[in-house]
C-alpha cells in the first residue's frame, strides 16, 4: 500500500531515531557503509522463494505502486525513475499495480521502457470491473500497456465469479502466466479462504504485518497446504507501524537477523513466515526503497524470534 506524505515524514523521523538509538549518526560515511552492505551483484544475492508448483523463483521483496506511481509530476518523475532503477539493481523483480491506481499502469509502462528494464520485471496487475465484458476490456488495456503480464489478479474479489472464467481462459491461451485474487482487509479472510479452496489460484494477495498477524491463524497455513503463492500487502499498516515505533531504538537482537531499520524489522517479520512468497511495499522515495530492499538480504526470524518481535512492538 502507499505511504502518504505524513507517513513519509514519520518514517524519516523513525529512521533517524533508530540509527541514533543504536549509537549511529546519519553521516555520509554511515550512508556509504550501509550501501556497502549490498553485494556487488545483488540480483543474485537477494533471498528468493519458489512459486509453488513450479521451478520459478521470485525475489522476496517486490514493490507495490498504489499512491507512489499514481500521479507523476515533473518534479517527481526522476525520483520514481530512480526508485525503479534501484529496485531492479538491488534484486527486485515483482512489481504489483492496478488500473484502479490512477495512471500507475501507464507510468510504470513508460518508465520501464524508457529505462530499458521491462524484460527484468515480473509484472502483476489486476482487474476491477463490473462484469465479464468490462473486465475483458480492462484487461485488454492492461495488456496493451504492460504486456507481457506475468500475474493477473481479481482486485479485492470484485466480480470474482464473473472474471475468473476469463482469467482461466487467458492463462490457457498463454495471455498471462499466473492468476489469482487479492484483498486488503482482515474481514475478507473467510471469503478468501473459501475461494482459495474452491478455485485453486496460483497466487493470493492479502494483508499481513507484524501489527495485523491474523493471516497466520488460517490463511497462510491454507496457502501452504494448497500450494498457493502469497503476496503480503499493507506491511506497514498504512504508516501506523512507523507512528508506533517513532523515537524508539531498534532492539539489540535485531542484529541477529541483519536488521538495520524499523522498516526492515517489519518486513523481515512477514518474510519470516515460510508461506509468504513476497512483500510488496510501495514508496516514491529512493532512500526508502533501498531501505526496504535490504529486508531481502541476510537472516530471517524463526517462529520464536517472531514472537519476541511481536512482544517488543506491543511494549512500545
Amino acid at each position: 500500500m502507499s505511504i502518504g506524505r505524513k507517513t513519509d515524514f514519520t518514517r524519516r523521523n523513525v529512521l533517524t531515531a533508530g540509527l541514533v538509538g543504536a549509537g549511529w549518526a546519519l553521516t555520509p560515511t554511515l550512508l556509504r557503509a550501509a550501501a556497502a552492505r549490498m553485494p556487488e551483484n545483488p540480483r543474485q544475492a537477494m533471498r528468493r522463494r519458489v512459486i509453488p508448483g513450479t521451478d520459478e523463483q521470485l525475489p522476496v521483496v517486490g514493490m507495490g505502486s498504489s499512491g507512489s506511481f499514481e500521479s507523476v509530476r515533473s518534479s517527481s518523475a526522476e525520483a520514481l525513475k530512480e526508485v525503479m532503477r534501484e529496485f531492479v539493481r538491488l534484486g527486485g523483480e515483482l512489481l504489483d499495480t492496478s488500473p484502479t491506481y490512477g495512471n500507475a499502469e501507464t507510468n510504470i509502462a513508460e518508465m520501464a521502457k524508457a529505462l530499458g528494464l521491462r524484460d527484468q520485471l515480473f509484472m502483476a496487475t489486476k482487474v476491477n470491473a463490473p462484469g465479464a465484458q468490462a473486465g475483458k476490456q480492462q484487461m485488454a488495456r492492461s495488456r496493451e500497456l504492460l504486456d507481457p503480464i506475468d500475474l493477473m489478479q481479481v482486485h479485492n474479489l470484485v466480480e470474482l465469479e464473473a472474471q475468473w472464467p476469463t482469467l482461466k481462459a487467458m492463462q490457457a491461451d498463454g495471455a498471462v502466466r499466473y492468476i489469482g485474487f487479492t484483498h486488503y482487509q482482515t474481514d475478507a479472510f473467510d471469503h478468501l479462504a473459501r475461494h482459495m479452496q474452491e478455485k485453486a489460484p496460483d497466487f493470493v494477495q492479502l494483508n499481513y504485518s507484524i501489527m495485523t498477524p491474523e493471516a497466520e491463524k488460517r490463511l497462510l497455513l491454507l496457502a501452504q497446504d494448497q500450494g498457493i503463492a502469497v503476496l503480503a500487502n499493507r506491511n506497514f499498516n498504512d504508516g501506523q507501524f512507523f507512528s508506533q515505533v517513532k523515537d524508539q531504538p531498534l532492539p539489540d537482537y535485531a542484529a541477529e537477523i541483519d536488521c538495520h531499520s524499523w522498516a526492515q524489522f517489519a518486513l523481515k517479520y512477514v518474510l519470516g513466515h515460510p508461506a509468504v512468497t513476497g512483500v510488496i511495499p510501495a514508496t516514491s522515495k529512493p532512500k526508502h526503497l533501498r531501505d526496504n530492499m535490504q529486508a531481502g538480504y541476510g537472516a530471517l526470524p524463526d517462529a520464536d524470534l517472531r514472537k519476541r518481535m511481536r512482544k517488543t512492538l506491543a511494549s512500545l
